[in-house]
């Protein structure tokens, strides 16, 4: 079956781009993490669309701030 399109890129576009950036960056386990954080964002949005509210960015933002803090060098 192929891969569905959105905008003329593939749904784990995005998850590529935070995968190298957060291997960049030097966090343990790089691809889980980005997934995770995609996971959370790709909520944070649903929700804001389905509720109206724009608040959920600031929640995801905060719980994206503990998933990196933990997954950097040096942290537990």
């Amino acid at each position: 079956m192929p891969r569905q399109k959105r905008g003329g890129r593939t749904p784990f576009a995005v998850a590529r781009l935070v995968t190298a950036l957060v291997t960049e960056l030097g966090c343990r386990e790089p691809a889980v993490l980005a997934e995770q954080l995609v996971t959370l964002a790709d909520g944070a949005a649903s929700r804001a669309m389905v509720l109206g509210d724009a608040d959920y960015g600031r929640h995801a933002r905060a719980a994206a701030e503990i998933l990196l803090d933990n997954a950097l060098p040096g942290t537990s």
